[in-house]
């Protein structure tokens, strides 16, 4: 996915990448002939996991099946610690193949989705 225009997000070959978040900055490495690139990551294959996981968390549930085939894990297993917070909150049950939120938990998913974080992640802010 090729992004296009200031601030816009890519990604290729497996790294995520940001053009200049600045139009000025932006304009004159496009005029330069270069790419407007601001920065760039390529996550690991546990950072891929856990993107995954928490965007599939937005929609208000995953399978854990899912990712025992792609990943081969047990959600309820590498993210033991967390899902079992969430639960205590009232916020997260887990039935069969599905961990799911309820309505609450889907209000405030952005605030719950730091519980599954990297430790060196949880207090990261983005532009």
């Amino acid at each position: 996915m090729l992004s296009l225009g200031v601030a816009s997000f890519g990604h290729i070959g497996g790294t995520h990448y940001q053009n200049h978040q600045d139009f000025e900055p932006y304009v004159a490495r496009v005029q330069a002939g270069e790419l407007p690139i601001f920065r760039a990551l390529t996550p690991t294959s546990e950072e891929r996991l856990i993107r995954e996981f928490v965007l599939q968390l937005k929609l208000g549930h995953v399978s854990r099946a899912y990712f025992h085939k792609k990943f081969g894990i047990e959600l309820t297993e590498r993210f033991a610690e967390p899902m079992r917070r969430l639960q205590d909150w009232g916020f997260l049950s887990v039935e069969g193949d599905e961990a799911r939120l309820n309505r609450d938990g889907l209000l405030q998913v952005d605030r719950l989705l730091h519980e599954f974080f990297l430790p060196q992640h949880r207090n990261a802010r983005y532009a």
